[in-house]
């Protein structure tokens, strides 16, 4: 199957950056509270943020120094908080569907205020992407009928850019673990060109080929209440 996505990359920057928990607290779901789109339902992916640690640098790409401290208001309540000056903050992320359009990405942005921060866009990239994915649940259906009480495939992803390749791996992860929590099953996923070269070569070894920098490993494991159903 193939899935369309739009990738975004956007940085910002904070002439004085808090350390606010809108933006550091679950740092994963920080594009998503931004833009104010609820948490994945349970038959759909929406946003991905592909950014993990959300690492604000200065002008020559550096952790800064916290700049000071200052009162800051956080939900009604008046808090005093470190800040950093003058700093930059890049996010990326994907949109697998959520309706928003990509002018509708853009004017949110442009909206230019996080919480009760200021910043400026320095850059704002969109690219439309198709992706080449085996149809999930299809996919599924074969990892829970081999499970017994656990089963292990390789899947190869198509050869993208490294932000590209992590966001397809996201949607998988995500969409599986979905169908697999609904009957209390778990899913794992392996990146093979993350693994140290003894753990590829022990997945190798158990699936009989060699793996590429595009394969993923993916296990399903029956727990005890749902191998009794």
């Amino acid at each position: 199957m193939v899935v369309e996505a739009d990738f975004y990359r956007v940085r910002l920057r904070f002439k004085r950056l808090f350390a606010d928990p809108a933006i550091f607290e679950d740092q994963k779901n920080a594009v998503r509270r931004f833009l104010s789109y609820p948490s994945p339902s349970n038959d759909q992916v929406a946003i991905y943020q592909i950014t993990d640690n959300i690492a604000p640098i200065d002008n020559v790409g550096k952790s800064p120094d916290v700049a000071g401290t200052a009162r800051y208001v956080h939900q009604g309540r008046v808090v005093r908080s470190e800040y950093l000056e003058n700093v930059k903050v890049t996010l990326e992320y994907a949109d697998f569907g959520s309706g928003l359009s990509p002018y509708d990405h853009q004017r949110l942005w442009k909206r230019q205020r996080w919480g009760r921060m200021d910043f400026n866009i320095e850059e704002f990239h969109h690219e439309r992407l198709k992706i080449e994915i085996p149809d999930i649940p299809e996919l599924y259906e074969m990892l829970r009928a081999r499970a017994d009480p656990t089963t292990l495939v390789d899947v190869e992803l198509p050869d993208l850019p490294h932000n590209f390749f992590r966001s397809a791996v996201g949607y998988l992860d995500t969409r599986l673990k979905q169908l697999a929590e609904r009957e209390h099953q778990t899913i794992d996923i392996y990146v093979a060109r993350d693994l140290l070269p003894e753990e590829k070569q022990a997945l190798e070894k158990r699936l009989t080929r060699p793996s590429t920098q595009s394969t993923i490993y993916i296990l399903l494991s029956k727990t005890a209440e749902s191998a009794a159903l």
